[in-house]
């Protein structure tokens, strides 16, 4: 099972890569937080999406409760799952470290992926909502009004901001002898990582630990929140979707949800500020 999952995530990469081929170079799925703490009651409204192939769950990608039932993650999570047979989907709220016999997990009654996603070269559209069977125990994430971060950057009110990141995936690359070995205990984690720039549809912040010390994303926090506190509390600015590196200190391309396209999926799902 654990082959038959590598092989879907590799596809993944490939789909990922081809949607952004024209604007990125040599981009890979994100999926975790480095260098980060236990998040402990902090995020309660963020999540570990967890697959089974039949043999129990198991950890696959990050996400954050936008609506009671409503669980927002990265289509490039969902979309390779609907190119396999038999898997059953469920998001789990636990905050320690994930044990299928101990931590509860809400099934998935559906999944919807933003149709635009892997046609669109300039805009990946790699957002996707889970329908959960039931009420997650925590209050959804507020997303962000229309067009807030173009708007706080047209007055430089982006520079020196630290945002945060949130999720379950590996803390660290363990470099030996041999092959890099991902660190992994699927803890929920948070890093406050940087602006670095702003696109279209992309909010780039700095990862680079080896130079700055601060923490982010890497392998399992596909599809996690980044979050801007507006001095008002957490807003849902931006959901990962890509790294630039598989050693997790580069670049982190996060899919913002602010924009038009965004906002035009999530508005199917919820009532948009």
């Amino acid at each position: 099972m654990k082959r038959q999952l590598t092989g879907a995530l590799g596809r993944s990469i490939l789909l990922v890569a081809a949607v952004l081929a024209a604007s990125l170079v040599a981009v890979r799925p994100a999926q975790a937080i480095t260098n980060g703490q236990p998040d402990g009651n902090r995020h309660p409204n963020v999540g570990l999406m967890v697959v089974s192939f039949g043999s129990g769950p198991e950890p696959f990608c990050t996400g954050t409760l936008i609506a009671p039932t409503r669980f927002l993650t990265a289509a490039h999570c969902i979309a390779i799952l609907q190119q396999l047979d038999g898997e059953t989907i469920g998001v789990t709220f636990d905050p320690r470290t994930f044990d299928p016999s101990t931590s509860t997990v809400i099934p998935a009654v559906d999944t919807a992926v933003d149709p635009a996603f892997g046609h669109d070269q300039g805009d990946f559209h790699d957002l996707a909502v889970i329908t959960l069977q039931s009420p997650a125990p925590a209050a959804p994430a507020v997303l962000p009004a229309a067009g807030l971060l173009g708007q706080l950057a047209a007055h430089g009110g982006l520079q020196g901001q630290q945002f945060t990141n949130v999720g379950y995936g590996a803390i660290g690359i363990a470099h030996g002898g041999g092959k890099p070995v991902l660190i992994l205990d699927f803890m929920r984690r948070f890093a406050t990582p940087p602006f670095m720039a702003l696109r279209n549809t992309v909010l780039k912040l700095l990862l680079n630990t080896n130079a700055t010390g601060q923490g982010g994303n890497c392998i399992y926090d596909s599809g996690s929140p980044v979050f801007l506190n507006t001095g008002r509390g957490d807003v849902l600015a931006a959901v990962v979707s890509l790294k630039a590196d598989q050693a997790c200190v580069a670049n982190g391309f996060n899919y913002r949800l602010d924009t038009p396209s965004a906002r035009a999926f999530l508005g199917q799902f919820v009532t948009l500020p």
